[in-house]
């Protein structure tokens, strides 16, 4: 009769520590290259869903003006909600109302302090104020603070988008060719949408 024989232990068929090394530093750089590129998409998304909520607030002033011999009035001095009141009652020019994506830095001075999310900033203009901003065609301005969540033509003075036309101040429209994160704001006039494809 033959011994019982126990299971056969099979001798350096384990890791070493340097393969296991090795497989970590693959896993870390493959990490450092993809959570960039996620960011990168955050950002992305983040501009276009800005450009997408824009068409459709263009859109609702553009029914409302239908409806009404002009656009709705800016109400800076109670709040950004009132003023888009106007596209969602009594009648519904707007399903929902759309909030940037961008947060600003500065709060106080945007007067968003209990707001999570701001609504898009607009502002209209007419022949008492923005003279040369109406003389250039542009009635209202739609702004978005941009993924640098730092308002550039609310630092120049929403006067200013007239410039954008000739050239000399776009340097506040956002350019993704700079970067997502790029300097410059979303900026959109009854004319156009700047920098959108």
């Amino acid at each position: 009769m033959e011994p019982t024989r126990g299971p056969k232990v099979l001798r350096g068929d384990g890791f070493t520590l340097i393969e296991l090394l090795i497989v970590v530093a693959i896993i870390a750089i493959l990490a450092a290259i993809a959570v960039p590129n996620f960011l990168e998409a955050q950002t992305r998304s983040k501009v276009s869903k800005a450009y997408n909520d824009i068409r459709q607030l263009k859109t609702a002033l553009e029914a409302y003006r239908v409806d009404n011999p002009r656009y709705p009035p800016d109400i800076f001095g109670q709040g950004m909600y009132l003023t888009w009141a106007y596209l969602t009652t009594p009648i519904a020019y707007i399903t929902s109302m759309p909030y940037s994506p961008f947060e600003f830095r500065d709060y106080a001075a945007a007067n968003y302090n209990d707001w999570g999310r701001p609504p898009y900033d607009y502002a209209k203009y007419d022949e008492g104020a923005g003279a040369e901003t109406v003389a250039a065609g542009i009635q209202y301005v739609i702004l978005c603070a941009g993924p640098d969540h730092d308002q550039d033509l609310g630092q120049l003075g929403w006067g200013y988008v007239y410039r954008i036309d000739d050239g000399t101040s776009l340097d506040v429209v956002y350019d993704p060719t700079n970067g997502t994160k790029s300097s410059g704001d979303i900026i959109a006039t009854n004319k156009t949408i700047y920098g959108s494809k």
